[in-house]
């Protein structure tokens, strides 16, 4: 015998999902701000010589890669968050 679940647990469970998926992003954020502090400093204390063109590609390369894979992240983090809200709003509590 199956068992309905009712709105108010469906939508606890969509509000705990959201919550994951903002935590996500939140974190995402606070990654990418970290890389560019880290990247800062390493300008600040000559650790990154933009002179070097080998060095230059790899930095570009680097922060090309991980910025897009953050970004496109966060990106599918928001909607997942979007899709959630839409479907907390049919519930109609």
């Amino acid at each position: 015998m199956e068992r309905e679940i009712s709105d108010e647990v469906k939508k606890n469970i969509l509000d705990l999902q959201y919550n994951k998926y903002l935590q996500y992003y939140n974190t995402s954020i606070i990654i990418l701000f970290t890389y560019y502090v880290g990247v800062g400093i390493a300008f600040l204390t000559k650790q990154l010589n933009l002179g070097d063109s080998r060095q230059f590609l790899s930095f570009g390369l680097v922060s090309i890669s991980i910025t897009t894979v953050i970004i496109l992240l966060m990106l599918n983090f928001r909607s997942h968050q979007q899709k959630i809200l839409e479907e907390i709003k049919k519930l109609g509590i």
